[in-house]
């Protein structure tokens, strides 16, 4: 069943993620989505200043999106240029406001820069978390 799910939410990804420039904001999210797996890699000789990026729009999301419930940053172990964002938000409303303040735009401009090809996205819903 997990995997069903899983392959019908990227099937939804898709299509959003091609349509949408990626230096210009975070991929967009289908309507029932409070849950984002984002993996993104980093150009040769980038990754240093990735993690510098997203430590700081780890900043920026705790300052400007109230509606952000976890953000979490890791990197793959067996490939230190891959950087995986897995961010939470209370309701799909909190998901489409990520991203906007004027801060967080300027800072995707950048991203751009970074990026060895474009970010792979997963959305999900949450049913259950840990009490």
């Amino acid at each position: 069943m997990k995997l069903i799910l899983s392959a019908a939410l990227l099937s939804l990804a898709l299509p959003l993620m091609a349509a949408e420039p990626q230096a210009s904001g975070p991929p967009r999210a289908p309507a029932n989505a409070n849950t984002m797996v984002v993996k993104f890699k980093a150009k040769p000789g980038k990754s240093e200043e990735m993690k510098k990026f997203w430590l700081e729009m780890q900043k920026e999301v705790a300052k400007s999106e109230p509606g952000n419930v976890q953000y979490d940053l890791l990197v793959m172990a067996g490939d230190p240029a891959v950087y995986v964002i897995i961010e939470r938000y209370k309701d799909a409303a909190a998901v489409a406001a990520h991203g906007q303040s004027a801060q967080a735009k300027a800072m995707f401009a950048k991203l751009g820069e970074l990026m060895d090809g474009a970010p792979q996205a997963d959305y999900l819903q949450l049913v259950s978390s840990k009490p």
